[in-house]
């Protein structure tokens, strides 16, 4: 057992990319991702939690990875497949649990369709055991937030050579998605971090702009209840890390992965605390 093993997802700090496809761009898309998961490629550690901006298309249940609804990307199942790919080699048995966040560029078709075929999609590639759900985290209570409030996070030593999913970005559809069937979804749902930390529900992933008035102060009010999750994103400076760190992000999402001032240690995972 290693020293963070025994504490619960909600209390660790993970090093995030933010707009993971667009880090490292002199390379191949399926490299940037990798190195991004190993830590290689001259970046100071790995990163724990990529971010995914999921363009769908019009008439169908496709998502095309990019940041922009113009512009060219992969395919969305083959950038999981080149995370599937990694975490299925042997020098990565047991690895520390990689977030996905799936920021939602776009809604078209119905929202019940779209649950759907994202869980099958998730399914396909990954196997349902592999994804820790939001129905495991609200064991016996009657929704998330208080699953989580009670303690219901698996500890990061269960959560070893598994995977957690998030969706953001598209308010109306992450919100339909959360509440669709809640025990039997494969993601979890954020919402906006200035709204403090919510009483009952199904979002628990606080999502908090670095930059934004009042980030550190809506970070303090997001992290003194248990089990809520807090993304802090854009995190380019030492000023947003250090706001970070003191009030317990627990991931930390920039666009710069080769800085040691910018830096969790070496795992890309420590313990969160202020």
């Amino acid at each position: 057992m290693t020293d963070v093993d025994h504490l619960r997802y909600d209390q660790i700090a993970f090093k995030g990319s933010h707009n993971s496809i667009d880090r490292l761009r002199s390379l191949p898309w399926a490299e940037r991702i990798e190195h991004q998961l190993s830590g290689t490629g001259g970046l100071s550690e790995p990163c724990r939690a990529l971010e995914l901006d999921l363009v769908q298309d019009a008439h169908r249940f496709r998502w095309t990875v990019k940041h922009g609804v113009n512009g060219d990307g992969p395919d969305f199942i083959d950038v999981l497949d080149v995370v599937r790919t990694w975490a299925d080699r042997p020098a990565n048995a047991n690895h520390p649990v990689v977030t996905l966040h799936l920021d939602l560029k776009n809604a078209p078709l119905t929202h019940g369709g779209f649950a759907a075929a994202l869980d099958e999609r998730l399914t396909d590639t990954f196997g349902a055991s592999r994804i820790c759900t939001p129905g495991a985290v609200m064991g016996a209570e009657v929704d998330l937030v208080r699953g989580a409030r009670a303690g219901g996070w698996p500890t990061f030593g269960q959560l070893r050579g598994r995977l957690v999913i998030c969706l953001s970005g598209h308010g109306a559809r992450k919100l339909d998605y959360a509440r669709r069937s809640p025990r039997s979804r494969l993601c979890f749902a954020d919402y906006p971090g200035s709204r403090g930390a919510p009483r009952r529900g199904y979002r628990v992933f606080a999502n908090l702009f670095v930059d934004a008035q009042g980030y550190r102060g809506n970070l303090d009010r997001v992290k003194r209840h248990t089990g809520f999750m807090a993304r802090g994103y854009n995190i380019v400076h030492r000023r947003t890390w250090d706001d970070s760190i003191a009030g317990r992000a627990n991931v930390l999402s920039g666009d710069v992965l080769d800085s040691t001032d910018l830096f969790l240690g070496g795992k890309g995972y420590r313990a969160a605390s202020g």
